[in-house]
C-alpha cells in the first residue's frame, strides 16, 4: 500500500514536471515567433518610409498611402508604387515563415456589387505585383471588402481617396 502511494506520488511529480516543461516550451515558441514578427515589423518600418506599418498582437499591418496605389474606379496599381513593392517583397521574402492577407477596399461611389468586384481586383493586383517580386502565391490570400471598412469619411474627396486602398496583414505561419 505504501509502495503504491509512493509510486502515485512520483507519477504526480512526473506529470507536473512534464506539464511545466510543456508550458515553458510553448512559452518559448510563442516568444520566438513574437521576436520573429517584431524583427519583420522593424525592418518593414525602416524600409517602407511612406507606408503606415503597425504591429497588432501577433500580426503586422501595412497600409500604403492612398494617393500612391489606385485612381478612382481603377484596379491598376500606379507605376510609382512598384519600387516600394519591390522593397516590400524583399522583406517578405526574408521572413518566409509568414502568410499575407491582402484586402482590397473602395470608397462608396458606385453600386455595391461593382465595389465588391473592384476591391477584389485591387487585392489581386497587389498580390500579382508581389508575386512578380518572388513572393510565393501559397503565402498570399486576397479578400475584397468593398466599402465596408472606411478609414475616412465618404462625403469628402480626401476621405474617399483614403478609402481606395489595399491593406496587408502579415501573420506568423504556425506550421513553420
Amino acid at each position: 500500500m505504501r509502495r503504491t502511494l509512493l509510486i502515485s506520488k512520483y507519477c504526480i511529480y512526473a506529470m507536473l514536471g512534464i506539464a511545466l516543461m510543456t508550458s515553458c516550451a510553448a512559452s518559448k515558441k510563442s516568444t520566438s515567433h513574437q521576436t520573429y514578427m517584431n524583427k519583420q515589423y522593424q525592418e518593414l518600418k525602416d524600409v517602407l518610409n511612406e507606408a503606415e506599418v503597425s504591429i497588432i498582437k501577433d500580426s503586422v499591418k501595412v497600409i500604403f498611402p492612398n494617393n500612391v496605389l489606385f485612381a478612382s474606379s481603377s484596379d491598376q496599381l500606379n507605376e510609382r508604387v512598384k519600387p516600394m513593392f519591390t522593397q516590400f517583397a524583399d522583406v517578405l521574402n526574408r521572413y518566409n515563415k509568414t502568410k499575407i492577407l491582402i484586402t482590397g477596399h473602395t470608397d462608396n461611389t458606385g453600386a455595391a456589387d461593382y465595389n465588391r468586384q473592384l476591391s477584389e481586383k485591387r487585392a489581386m493586383s497587389a498580390k500579382q505585383l508581389l508575386n512578380e517580386n518572388k513572393v510565393s502565391n501559397d503565402r498570399m490570400f486576397t479578400w475584397g471588402l468593398a466599402d465596408r471598412n472606411p478609414l475616412g469619411p465618404n462625403n469628402t474627396e480626401a476621405g474617399k481617396a483614403k478609402n481606395r486602398r489595399v491593406e496587408f496583414v502579415i501573420l506568423y505561419d504556425m506550421k513553420n
